[in-house]
């Protein structure tokens, strides 16, 4: 059992770590607009499992996943002279496999169970439960309620920014960062 202490440390590592890959992911991405495609191998092997487990989770077959992602990779080097190299490489790419998820929606005529963020924001306790069961946090993170999951979840295990996730939920980047800072505290105690 992690305490509260050790589990702060791991979030603060995890916000520091986010941005490092943020950071290198966009650093990649300028390497292959740039024309070193060699870089793709690297971008492949930093990411893939990261956009996997998105696909999975909301396309919930491990076939149509693993093409949606791949079609991603596809699409990454066919639209990478479109990429703002000033921006996120990341919310970038998130931004191609939501488009690819939508459009297999499309095809199963599943269009209106898709038309959400790109999180759910009325995912149910027990898929978030289980998401962090896979993540080792599930102990730390029963003490905070839905909302404050969803915060944790987008934040820490999607690695998006403070002003993407602002978006997501309609709020100020600041209050986003003041609610964060929030949750942290509740599990410091």
């Amino acid at each position: 059992m992690l305490t509260s202490q050790a589990l702060l440390f791991i979030i603060s590592s995890m916000d520091n770590a986010s941005k490092t890959y943020h950071k290198t992911i966009t650093k990649i991405l300028k390497c292959v607009k740039l024309g070193d495609k060699s870089k793709m191998d690297e971008l492949f092997t930093k990411t893939a499992n990261h956009f996997y487990g998105y696909a999975l989770f909301k396309l919930r077959d491990e076939e149509k996943a693993k093409d949606a992602v791949m079609d991603m990779y596809e699409n990454v080097l066919k639209y990478i002279k479109s990429f703002n190299a000033g921006k996120n490489g990341m919310g970038w790419m998130f931004t191609i496999l939501n488009n690819i998820i939508k459009e297999v929606f499309r095809k199963e005529n599943r269009i209106k169970e898709y038309e959400i963020p790109l999180i759910d924001e009325n995912i149910s306790v027990t898929e978030l439960n289980r998401m962090f069961d896979n993540m080792g946090l599930t102990e730390a993170i029963s003490s905070l309620d839905d909302a404050e999951r969803k915060f944790v979840f987008w934040h820490y295990y999607e690695r998006r920014t403070l002003s993407e996730i602002a978006k997501l939920v309609g709020l100020s980047t600041s209050a986003v960062h003041k609610r964060l800072l929030r949750i942290e505290e509740k599990l410091r105690i």
